[in-house]
């Protein structure tokens, strides 16, 4: 668990380095649930032509997100 005061508290360059390390997991692993993740959740900045990688979500935390956004899967090929 992560603790809020220790990031309220950290410098510029410590907040940085903290969601640097965070955007740039190497593992597939759920960020959820700790299962061998099959969908990476990107985020772009579209004005920026920027791309980060936020997480990883197996097939079950992926299916239960789509459940909560109340939107359907796309159609992989």
């Amino acid at each position: 668990m992560i603790r809020l005061d220790k990031i309220r508290s950290m410098t510029d360059e410590e907040l940085r380095n903290y969601l640097k390390g965070l955007t740039e997991k190497k593992d597939n692993k759920c960020c959820k649930c700790g299962a061998n993740g099959n969908f990476a959740i990107f985020i772009k900045n579209i004005k920026e032509y920027q791309q980060k990688k936020l997480c990883c979500l197996c097939n079950k935390c992926y299916e239960e997100l789509l459940d909560y956004l109340e939107i359907d899967d796309i159609i992989w090929g």
